[in-house]
């Protein structure tokens, strides 16, 4: 049986240690005492977030990776008592698949349809192969290019990644930001093995940024706020919707709500305003109750 520390866990689950902490205190998370330090199953910590999110005792959202939702369920989960939300960025297509089989209770995802050439709500009926879903917005953001300060290689388009002299690394096969670039090299007609580095991955747009702010890559896609926080010079691609998947039979329920409800207070705007390469000008709008 695997066992983790609290700092461990709390990269796991995606919350702060302080969290980790005060639901062992209200006896609602499973821990052990090993050497006189609070200790975690996994199994246990994983059969855990199964039976509570079926009892809808927390909300699990599971799905792409994005710096500022991360931060927003941070501000979400110090702000309430009784209501936890637990994030893991595992793509937006994983997403949606532990959210059809019932594990995870949401998912954010960012799909772009690219037979419709536009973000339309068609991966609700491709990926859950049902309609009784709640779709909210949660924000639009910049995908472009990272490029070293300076943009030393002169990328401008993203015809120039297919230069053999710009080392490149991509994303995950199964991320939006992957299916988003697949698509704009499909449009622009480049064949995707005249990119040197197509097939490296990394798991984020922060290691996608990090490979190309420490000279691992001379590009990478990603999303604009990552950019300015390295201090890289960013090429803009696409505007994309980031969305968030709610059954709609948890749309209702008094843990969705107040998750909703907070997306609409003030201070978390006035929070959200440094965070450059975001729209948030629909922040909480709902696209769709029910698609029946």
């Amino acid at each position: 049986m695997e066992i983790m520390s609290a700092k461990e866990l709390s990269k796991y689950l995606r919350i702060n240690e302080k969290m980790i902490y005060r639901l062992v205190q209200e006896s609602r998370l499973p821990a052990v005492r090993i050497g006189g330090k609070i200790s975690f199953a996994k199994e246990l910590i994983d059969d855990w977030i199964l039976e509570n999110t079926q009892r809808e005792k927390l909300i699990f959202i599971a799905g792409s990776d994005d710096p500022l939702l991360k931060k927003i369920l941070d501000l979400f989960n110090a702000s309430q008592k009784g209501v936890t939300v637990f994030y893991a960025s595992v793509g937006s297509m994983r997403g949606l698949e532990l959210l059809r089989d019932h594990i995870a209770s949401a998912a954010c995802v960012h799909i772009y349809d690219v037979e419709k050439k536009a973000y339309t709500l068609s991966y609700i009926r491709r990926y859950l192969e049902s309609e009784n879903y709640a779709v909210i917005n949660l924000f639009f953001r910049d995908q472009g290019i990272y490029v070293p300060e300076g943009n030393p290689a002169g990328i401008t388009t993203i015809a120039d990644l297919a230069s053999e002299s710009v080392r490149f690394v991509n994303r995950r096969k199964g991320t939006g930001t992957r299916l988003l670039f697949d698509f704009l090299l499909m449009e622009a007609g480049i064949d995707p093995t005249r990119i040197n580095g197509y097939q490296r991955e990394v798991e984020s747009h922060l290691a996608a940024g990090t490979e190309v702010a420490t000279g691992g890559a001379d590009a990478s896609v990603g999303i604009r706020y990552i950019a300015h926080v390295l201090h890289l010079d960013f090429v803009p691609l696409f505007k994309e919707r980031f969305d968030l998947v709610v059954p709609y039979e948890r749309f209702g329920n008094a843990q969705t709500k107040a998750f909703l409800d907070f997306l609409h207070e003030p201070l978390l705007m006035h929070s959200m305003k440094d965070h450059q390469g975001y729209d948030l000008s629909q922040m909480g709008s709902i696209l769709t109750k029910d698609m029946r």
